[in-house]
């Protein structure tokens, strides 16, 4: 690592602290174990409603009810799996389990520094008015990604993220626009996926701290070795 990237990604690590302590203390966020979430959706051709329940183990059940049908999926013991058309449940690849936990919102930015590596500051860019600072990642899937922060409140103002599937757009924008604050933690409660022409709002009705069981993640009866 040159020393310019060593600088880099020293200011990273900083800017990522702020954001953490800016969200709440050590043991605040150390006390959360799990979030579940209820939030109301609109989307360009309709309205509809997702539930969220991840822990910070990598667990995570994913519910959207749309007009026409429902979309299950859910990941377990490090396994992703989803319903099919069928209504039967059946593994998933790295890229749809990586989309998956793109919707782990409140979580993924309280984890942000755990969720993608290879941090290093860009420089400054405002994001729909707001000052940030710009720091390039990797993912899990060795896809290049953004995160900005805000350089005055300093928490995280959202991502740009590499469209892990094939079909739609190369990149994926993620603005958390909306904080809520439970038990000393501030956790994301308003999401705005995409552009004004094609944008995914998640207003989040219900978040709720440490209230999930085991037996909710991933789809029952594609959990056996």
């Amino acid at each position: 690592m040159t020393e310019q990237n060593r600088g880099a990604h020293l200011r990273a690590q900083g800017i990522l602290e702020a954001a953490e302590h800016a969200m709440g203390t050590v043991e605040a966020r150390a006390r959360i174990h799990s979030v579940s979430a209820v939030a109301a959706c609109r989307g360009p051709k309709f309205e509809y409603e997702t539930r969220i329940v991840s822990d910070r183990m990598g667990n995570l059940s994913l519910q959207q009810i749309l007009p026409n049908r429902k979309n299950i999926a859910g990941i377990a013991e490090g396994r992703g799996s989803g319903l099919n058309p069928a209504g039967q449940p059946e593994p998933i690849d790295a890229a749809e389990t990586f989309n998956l936990r793109l919707h782990e919102f409140p979580l993924l930015a309280l984890d942000l520094a755990k969720r993608f590596r290879e941090f290093r500051t860009v420089g400054y860019r405002k994001i729909d008015g707001v000052p940030t600072d710009h720091l390039s990642m990797v993912d899990d899937l060795g896809s290049p990604a953004s995160a900005f922060l805000s350089t005055t409140t300093h928490l995280p103002v959202g991502l740009t993220t590499t469209n892990p599937r094939s079909e739609g757009p190369p990149t994926l924008e993620t603005r958390f626009d909306g904080w809520r604050l439970l038990e000393g933690v501030y956790l994301v409660s308003h999401v705005t996926l995409g552009s004004a022409a094609d944008r995914w709002t998640f207003d989040f009705r219900t978040l709720e701290i440490n209230t999930a069981e085991p037996e909710v993640f991933g789809i029952p009866g594609d959990l056996s070795p």
